[in-house]
């Protein structure tokens, strides 16, 4: 997303006139991505998603201060996963401002269309299901309570807005308690001479101080007391079991989403087969070595790694094989470099490391010597033994160069001449 979002910031300093932007065709390149874009007023007023526009976040009360910080600010801000106010989508969000401060981009991907299995978890048809099945249970709704200033809205799937910020004081009262405490709140109301109880006790709430993007939840049930009092017995131990289930669904529910979340985040900035970041993550983890090692005053080793005749190996064992040397590769090279240390498959049997918070060139060409040498090591695949011989060249931030394709440019260069001169490793001149 944030990749994404520096490519919005990028394109508006060449054109700040939004209203002319082709949204359509910047989303071919976003994967999957929704754009919006959020003036001074806290409206969308241009966005791919048809369903948002016009959409005014200043009725949203403490997410309104939200969006206005970081308007304000100069920070990309990412929040987890919510429902879409108008679709009633299950979705993540990401905010950038423009650089002068006068809009605000807001990325969007969808959870649903990612993984369309969610689809079928239907929460208001099982909580319908049960009304319908206990007399006794009047209505069972589901409330969203921000995390901020604890404002409370109520889910519903057929109406817009999918969360509805009307909420009766009573319910939202208990709603709002139920996320405070982290417990069941209770309470009686007489309405057109029948009694009714509440009981409101949170599904899953969240950490205020490192969740601010996510919303508690809370299952809210209204009883019918006096159906209640004639049908006190087993019915409402079975009730109270299939609301522990509907409870546990709706956490596990959250938890899937989140867990898949993360899944698909890492395929998304990690190469399939190996494990390793890829590219794009390599880029934007870079930038972070950069302003460490000019902060300390190191270096930073830049090795560019080829397996010689990896074509050889794909047409005498086969490209099954071929793969697990790939895997094995990437395998020596987390176990023999530290944690710190950028480890990328750039393609085919291109790798590339970067050596972080080193002091001199010395220590790098020794650490390098010495991966090398364990990645030459034969490897044992099904029971066969391949001999591999790998090139790498180094180049040295910042001496060789500040930019970084610059620098695979120049580590590149060295492997080839490694090669040609049949060495293990060149280092960039």
């Amino acid at each position: 997303m944030k990749e994404y979002s520096e490519q919005l910031v990028a394109k508006y300093r060449e054109n700040p006139e939004v209203m002319n932007w082709d949204l359509d065709r910047l989303q071919n390149n976003f994967a999957g991505y929704d754009i919006y874009i959020v003036n001074k007023d806290l409206k969308i007023i241009k966005t791919t998603y048809e369903e948002d526009l016009g959409l005014d976040f200043s009725k949203f009360g403490s997410f309104a201060t939200i969006l206005r910080e970081r308007m304000a600010g100069d920070k990309f801000e990412v929040d987890r996963i919510d429902i879409s106010t108008q679709a009633g989508e299950i979705k993540k969000y990401s905010y950038m401002p423009s650089p002068d401060n006068q809009y605000l981009f807001e990325l969007s991907v969808s959870i649903e269309d990612q993984y369309p299995s969610f689809h079928s978890l239907n929460l208001f048809k099982d909580a319908t299901a049960l009304t319908e099945e206990y007399q006794l249970v009047e209505d069972i709704a589901f409330y969203s309570v921000e995390p901020v200033n604890h404002q409370v809205a109520k889910l519903r799937n057929s109406k817009k807005p999918y969360l509805n910020p009307d909420v009766p004081e009573f319910e939202e009262e208990l709603a709002r308690e139920a996320v405070l405490n982290n417990s069941l709140q209770q309470n009686s109301k007489e309405i057109a001479g029948v009694h009714y109880s509440y009981r409101f006790f949170p599904a899953l709430v969240s950490d205020k101080k490192t969740e601010q993007g996510w919303n508690s939840y809370v299952v809210g049930i209204v009883y019918n007391d006096q159906i209640m009092r004639e049908e006190i017995s087993g019915h409402r131990n079975l009730f109270a079991v299939n609301i522990v289930l509907l409870a546990a669904l709706f956490a596990s529910f959250i938890a899937i989403v989140v867990y898949l979340l993360k899944r698909f985040e890492h395929q998304a900035y990690h190469d399939k087969l190996t494990g390793l970041a890829n590219r794009k993550y390599f880029v934007e983890e870079f930038k972070k070595l950069k302003e460490k090692a000019d902060f300390a005053g190191n270096n930073i080793g830049l090795v560019f790694i080829d397996i010689d005749k990896f074509k050889t190996i794909n047409d005498n064992h086969g490209h099954d094989i071929g793969d697990q040397v790939l895997k094995n590769i990437a395998f020596r090279m987390q176990n023999n470099l530290k944690e710190k240390d950028l480890k990328a498959r750039m393609g085919g049997d291109e790798f590339v490391v970067a050596l972080a918070d080193l002091s001199s060139k010395d220590k790098i060409i020794k650490i390098t010597k010495r991966l090398i040498k364990e990645l030459k090591k034969p490897l044992i695949v099904n029971g066969e033994e391949i001999f591999i011989n790998v090139s790498a060249g180094v180049s040295f931030y910042p001496d060789d160069s500040q930019e970084l394709e610059a620098l695979i440019k120049d580590a590149d260069s060295a492997m080839y001449k490694a090669k040609r001169e049949k060495k293990d490793i060149e280092i960039s001149f």
